[in-house]
């Protein structure tokens, strides 16, 4: 058994810890620019009918109530929210919080009616359950969490309408550049009764499904500003210029430090990405070199500046 060089385990979890920290702060990063008010609003405008009708800088102005909260409020609360309450008290469910949560109104003839939207931003499209089933789930938490809040007892008049939208970077080639939406809607199985549709128009979520094909006809509009705004591998001046000129959004200096941030993080990632790609091009090209094992670790581990320990371990996911 080989021995163990216990001076080479503090580098190794230092080099996951560092992989870790750069995926958490791009997933921030990427949750903190669709949280600016105008990226807000071009997903209520193409997404719902709600604010179609709205010029997208109006909505941003006048109609997206106080400060979007990111990753602060909890889907698993016994205490329901009311006004972006971000205090969890549930002791017995795990804490599973909501990317982006924010309040949203429009003025309605002489009322104004006021919604909850979420905005999930997800990697991975196929996790190991129905993500329109979670998406649904959320849908459903958000209308139960206004009881005791919106309305008491029997007051279900006051109930808010919800929105979950769902932005998938990473999505199966059937469904990439498209939005998909899902509501509840009326169908008459005997006879022609009506009902007012506010009275059950209470949920809808809805799946953008961004794709890497951009000859697509599809590949414009909402698709192509979020595909350009999340891009881990566009730089910051090529993003600044398709954002002002074909969408003309005013990159404020807080929008445009988010978005070289964002691009710094993906750079970092994207450089450790083509390490990684190396190192398993020179451990194939060996065994059909046909290099012993032991040599191929000992070339790998001084080619790439690994202690053998970890250089053993990559050989041997790709060896036999």
């Amino acid at each position: 058994m080989k021995k163990i060089n216990m001076m080479d385990i503090p580098n190794k979890i230092s080099k996951n810890i560092d992989i870790t920290e750069e995926k958490a702060r791009l997933d921030a990063s990427c949750k903190k620019l669709l949280s600016f008010k105008i990226f807000l609003a071009h997903i209520l405008k193409n997404c719902t009918d709600e604010f179609k009708n709205f010029d997208a800088e109006k909505i941003a102005d006048k109609y997206i109530e106080g400060e979007p909260k990111i990753s602060e409020v909890a889907v698993h609360q016994d205490e329901e929210i009311k006004g972006m309450n971000t205090e969890n008290t549930s002791v017995t469910e795990k804490t599973v919080r909501y990317d982006i949560l924010f309040y949203a109104f429009v003025p309605v003839l002489e009322e104004t009616v006021e919604f909850i939207i979420n905005i999930e931003a997800q990697n991975e499209f196929s996790p190991d359950y129905p993500l329109l089933k979670r998406a649904v789930y959320y849908c459903s938490r958000l209308i139960s969490a206004q009881r005791n809040k919106n309305f008491d007892n029997s007051g279900y008049e006051d109930i808010k309408k919800v929105f979950s939208i769902w932005i998938c970077t990473s999505t199966p080639k059937n469904k990439q550049n498209t939005i998909t939406r899902f509501s509840f809607n009326q169908k008459n199985l005997i006879g022609k009764a009506v009902f007012d549709k506010k009275d059950y128009d209470l949920i809808e979520v809805i799946m953008v499904c961004l794709g890497k094909n951009h000859n697509d006809e599809n590949y414009s509009g909402l698709i192509k500003l979020l595909d350009v705004l999340l891009s881990d591998k566009m730089k910051s001046d090529e993003k600044k210029e398709i954002l002002e000129n074909e969408y003309n959004i005013k990159m404020t200096k807080s929008i445009e430090r988010e978005v070289l941030g964002m691009c710094n993080i993906s750079d970092g990632v994207y450089e450790r990405g083509v390490e990684k790609g190396v190192i398993v091009g020179a451990i194939k090209m060996c065994k059909e070199l046909e290099v012993s094992l032991i040599d191929t670790i000992k070339r790998i581990s001084s080619k790439f500046d690994l202690s053998e320990q970890e250089a053993e371990e990559e050989v041997r996911k790709y060896w036999e």
